[in-house]
Parts: C-alpha cells; sequence; structure tokens
C-alpha cells in the first residue's frame, strides 16, 4: 500500500512537471498569449505602433499598454519580492518608481529563468542617480557613468550600489505569486512573446506605486 502511495505522489508529480512545461511552450510560441494585434485592429490602431507607451501599476499589478491616449491592452503582471518600492539598492529585489524608457530589447536563450524575452527599462535613471547621491550612496565616478548612459540612450551600469538591468521580463504564473522578480515587472511569457515585437526602443514606461 505505502509502495502505490508513493508511486501515485511520483505520477501525479511527474504529470505536474509535465502541465508546467506544456504551458511554458504554449505560452513560448504565442498560443497563450492575449492578442496584442487582434486588440489593434477591434480600435482601428495601425501597426507599427507610433506613440506606444507602457504604464504599471505595482499595487494594482498590471501593465497598460497606450497607443497615445488609446488604451490597447492591459496585462496582469508580477513585481519585485521587497515590499518596498524604489529602494535604491542593487540586493532589495525592489521596483523601481519613476519614468523610464525602454533601452535594450533582448531575446534570451532560457525560458525557464526570467523567460525568453526582456525590454530592459534604463533603471537607474538620471532622477535615480541624483537621488542616491543625495543619500550617499554612490561615489563620483558611480555617479558619472550613470549619468554619462543617460545622456548616450544606452543602458546604465549595473555594477553600482543602486543596481540594474530590470525591466520587464517574462515567467509569470499565478500560481508562484504576484511579487517574486528581482525588482523587474514579470508578465506571463505567452505576454512578452505577445507585446516584444511591438515596444520599439525608446518606448517610455511609467512605473507608479
Amino acid at each position: 500500500m505505502k509502495k502505490l502511495k508513493f508511486l501515485f505522489k511520483m505520477a501525479l508529480f511527474i504529470a505536474f512537471l509535465g502541465g508546467l512545461f506544456v504551458a511554458l511552450f504554449l505560452q513560448e510560441v504565442g498560443f497563450l498569449g492575449n492578442g496584442f494585434e487582434k486588440a489593434c485592429r477591434e480600435k482601428g490602431i495601425a501597426l507599427p505602433l507610433q506613440d506606444p507607451r507602457l504604464v504599471v501599476d505595482v499595487g494594482g499589478k498590471t501593465l497598460s499598454i497606450y497607443e497615445g491616449e488609446t488604451l490597447i491592452r492591459r496585462y496582469d503582471v508580477a513585481s519585485g519580492r521587497a515590499r518596498r518600492l524604489g529602494a535604491l539598492d542593487r540586493d532589495s529585489n525592489s521596483t523601481p518608481v519613476g519614468e523610464y524608457r525602454v533601452v535594450r530589447k533582448a531575446v534570451r536563450e532560457s525560458m525557464f529563468s526570467r523567460g525568453s524575452r526582456f525590454l530592459q527599462i534604463d533603471y537607474p535613471n538620471a532622477d535615480d542617480a541624483d537621488r542616491a547621491w543625495d543619500l550617499g550612496r554612490l561615489d563620483r565616478a558611480q555617479y558619472d557613468a550613470i549619468i554619462t548612459a543617460v545622456e548616450a540612450a544606452k543602458p546604465p551600469p549595473e555594477n553600482t550600489p543602486i543596481g540594474g538591468n530590470l525591466g520587464i521580463q517574462g515567467n509569470y504564473f499565478s500560481i508562484v505569486g504576484d511579487s517574486f522578480t528581482d525588482g523587474s515587472i514579470a508578465l506571463s511569457n505567452g505576454d512578452i512573446v505577445d507585446l516584444f515585437d511591438h515596444i520599439p526602443l525608446g518606448t517610455p514606461v511609467t512605473i507608479n506605486p
């Protein structure tokens, strides 16, 4: 009897892993996305987008994409593990708050770590650097490196005390909760695949508490 119970539990576990893999695969190839292109057609919005912007509501756990003032779609998201937002600390797992832009788009080799698509924002930007400087968390070289990157519209350095390499990633499932990232905003893999090709570099990203 004990052996049968053990085998039954193993079968359930294997079935769970298999289901998770299938879900990841279906999201990755776009079968479980939210139909962004269809939403654009329904609202009479031509692609490619001319004036896109993203608005993240951390408290409400949503990401909204607009074309100008027209809302196209709203997505469920997760955020950083830290309850405190905008902590300006590399190891805090805190989601930044403020006005940012998409400065890099990356297709990752593995969808299992953070999803296979990533839209990096320019955190830390000049406002973050100024605030961190006032708090004494950056030295002059670190501050200047951030400002130089900002002025060149390049991804800011990641090796300062206030961290970096944050943005919009994949791998959000309801079963993992809605606060599990290193500070990035997480969509489901299907949603990030759905959006990825339609979000150009330079797209404004507003992150509200």
